[in-house]
């Protein structure tokens, strides 16, 4: 299959729908795993793709999904599928060992390519930038913030590396 290649292209700032760039996607087996990730198509967006499709004369974008009146589009890779995680830039570009996840706000390095075998556009995902990370976690990491005047629980979790044990020596030992 011959395919033409365009100029890269950078994205201004988009929010993440979904990601698979902590590990690759494999769903449809091993040989296909990539890197992927889906994006809300915005009014910004939108006009690059529609002024890529005229200017390459291809037929349609690949990717292109629309649920519940939101338009999506999904850019993969099969670069770094043998790393396992796809390495992401931050704010300042430099490399983070953090990936994208749904509602983060990045801009992505795309690779738009012409696909001979149905005169369709290809952007393959080359490059994430995470601008902003969305605050799912709150202050304590687990996924929720702090509650005013809700439930407090005594209960605490000991660090084991503060945590004072007993010797036990073989008197101690049944058997």
């Amino acid at each position: 299959m011959k395919s033409t290649k365009l100029p890269p292209l950078v994205t201004e700032t988009l929010e993440v729908k979904w990601s698979n760039l902590l590990k690759p996607d494999t769903n449809f087996g091993e040989n296909s795993a990539n890197h992927n990730i889906t994006v809300i198509v915005d009014k910004n967006l939108g006009k690059v793709l529609a002024d890529l499709l005229k200017r390459s004369g291809a037929k349609k974008i690949n990717g292109v999904s629309e649920k519940e009146g939101v338009k999506y589009v999904k850019f993969k890779s099969k670069n770094h599928i043998d790393k396992i995680k796809f390495p992401c830039v931050d704010a300042l570009a430099k490399e983070t060992d953090v990936v994208a996840f749904g509602g983060d706000k990045v801009r992505l390095k795309l690779q738009p390519m012409i696909l001979s075998r149905d005169n369709s556009l290809s952007l393959y995902l080359n490059g994430v930038q995470i601008i902003e990370k969305n605050n799912t976690g709150g202050s304590s990491g687990n996924g929720f913030a702090p509650v005013e005047g809700g439930f407090v629980s005594t209960f605490v979790i000991k660090d084991a590396a503060t945590t004072e044990t007993e010797e036990v020596t073989d008197d101690d030992i049944p058997f």
